[in-house]
């Protein structure tokens, strides 16, 4: 999968001309983005028309036609979520946008419609995503890793049919899409773990698996669009022919706070994964309301990384469930995260604690870690840490092949390895017992 790459500032650049039109820069980033995704839909054959009307009053027509398709994309017609056609724009600001994605149409090149780009570019676009609410996406390599040590190994204990995986923070969905992928065609690992198949009801099943929330309502649209694109793509049909009976479990909503969200369910996921805001609420009202909702880790000026993991292991996940976060590491090191290191974790089955600070991670300026636990009481004694002794020399070309993303990806290979085989001893052994 390759896309072609713009500089961070080329979407300032388009944002803040568009904005001249619009008056404010949020709906600027918002008519840009649409553009980009209505683009994106009629490139890979699944808009349910063959043409893309000219102009922004035909963008407003392939949107309103996109929303009809399913469900799920309902969204993309609402003026609460993308309220572009109450504003309307002029030639000039259209004529910007169409430009920029002539140079760079945010769309993986081949055959892949994961729109690992396009979620890209809305974080890009919006400095009200990025900077307000923290909208940072995981690189699509570190959501693999992430799932591997969660989704997958929860795939081998429930099995493919029953797994259920949620990310709170889901953002445009780069772990969403990552963990749809795993649960169609599942790793082999034994026998609970074999292929469901790449059929209709393969698909349904892997959507029926994931599920979303995140605070951004178009944000959680653009996750359940991409979902609805990749099913599409899969079958070899457009968006409208997907079943609307099928399920897309995505929803705008405050994961810390609401408990109204059906997706919110306690005790429902069997993997809970993500790469939660690192960042201090700035309201004060919010502040209080969280640390009210979890007093156990919300202390002092904290991170709001940690009361999602709160959130996962006490709330969302079934006993024993996987839970998987790439998070900043400023916990280890400050003061409010004394209570969270000495009294919150411990209770937890801790499995992996992987130094990630050294690794190059695009768009993550904040040193981070991967802390993996079970939501029960620790087993045994033993915690997998790899830690990290340098960092990168230069900025990799590619990032997934980085010398420290590479050693850690290794180490982590090397583990998986020695489990196995200490799992496949452990077996004979007891078979032999039986048998003498």
């Amino acid at each position: 999968m390759t896309t072609r790459t713009l500089p961070p500032a080329a979407y300032d650049r388009l944002t803040a001309a568009v904005a001249r039109d619009t008056g404010d820069r949020r709906t600027a980033a918002l008519w840009s983005h649409a553009a980009a995704l209505v683009r994106h839909a009629h490139v890979h054959g699944l808009a349910p028309a063959d043409e893309r009307p000219p102009g922004p009053d035909g963008l407003l027509k392939s949107l309103e036609s996109l929303a009809g398709c399913h469900p799920a994309l309902a969204p993309l017609a609402d003026p609460a979520v993308l309220p572009p056609g109450e504003q309307p724009l002029g030639s000039a600001a259209w004529n910007a946008i169409e430009e920029f994605w002539d140079r760079h149409p945010a769309l993986e090149d081949g055959r892949r419609v994961d729109g690992y780009a396009l979620g890209d570019a809305y974080q890009l676009l919006s400095d009200e995503a990025r900077k307000g609410r923290a909208l940072c996406q995981t690189p699509p390599w570190i959501a693999r890793l992430l799932l591997r040590l969660s989704l997958e190994p929860a795939i081998e204990e429930w099995g493919p049919a029953d797994v259920r995986m949620i990310d709170p923070a889901c953002g445009t969905g780069h772990i969403a899409v990552a963990a749809f992928h795993m649960a169609r065609v599942p790793p082999i690992r034994g026998r609970r773990s074999a292929p469901v198949g790449h059929g209709p009801r393969a698909v349904e099943r892997a959507l029926a698996a994931v599920s979303g929330v995140d605070l951004d309502a178009y944000a959680a649209a653009l996750t359940a669009y991409r979902l609805l694109a990749c099913s599409a793509s899969v079958l070899g049909v457009s968006l409208d022919q997907v079943p609307a009976s099928w399920p897309v479990n995505v929803a705008a909503a405050d994961s810390l706070l609401d408990r109204t969200e059906p997706l919110l369910a306690a005790g429902a996921y069997h993997a809970c994964v993500a790469n939660p805001p690192y960042i201090t609420p700035k309201d004060p009202a919010v502040r209080d309301q969280v640390r009210a909702a979890y007093p156990q880790v919300a202390a002092g000026k904290y991170s709001l990384a940690l009361p999602f993991t709160a959130l996962m292991l006490e709330h969302l996940a079934v006993p024993g469930g996987f839970v998987a976060q790439l998070t900043a590491n400023s916990f280890m090191k400050r003061e409010f995260g004394k209570r969270y290191i000495t009294e919150f974790l411990p209770r937890f089955d801790a499995r992996w604690i992987i130094d990630t600070s050294g690794a190059y991670i695009p768009g993550h300026g904040t040193p981070t870690c991967i802390l993996v636990h079970r939501a029960r009481p620790p087993v045994g004694d033993t915690v997998t840490v790899i830690r990290g002794n340098r960092g990168e020399p230069h900025v990799p070309e590619d990032p997934a092949r980085g010398l420290v993303w590479r050693a850690i990806e290794d180490a982590v290979d090397n583990r998986l390895a020695w489990e196995r085989f200490q799992a496949g001893a452990d077996l004979a052994r007891r078979s032999g017992d039986t048998t003498t």
